[in-house]
């Protein structure tokens, strides 16, 4: 697997809560929202260089992001 499990933080009513994961996911997340403003500023100014790099920063750090939560991001059930 491409994502890397940096340990156990605490466990709550049987819950582990994982670190490093979770954050790298919350950042690149916010990294994907700036996108997503960025990419309406730079449509508003009509600069198509820069809401093409904008979308791709959307896309990329936005699935990044998705593909992180979906691996290791939400709490250990089991």
């Amino acid at each position: 697997m491409p994502f890397f499990d940096t340990g156990e933080l605490f466990s709550i009513g049987g819950l582990t809560i994982r670190i490093g994961v979770n954050a790298l996911a919350i950042l690149m997340g916010l990294v994907a929202v700036f996108g997503i403003i960025g990419l309406l500023n730079s449509m508003k100014a009509k600069n198509i260089l820069a809401a093409a790099f904008s979308a791709i920063t959307v896309l990329v750090f936005g699935l990044w992001a998705l593909a992180t939560i979906f691996t290791f991001g939400y709490p250990d059930l089991g």
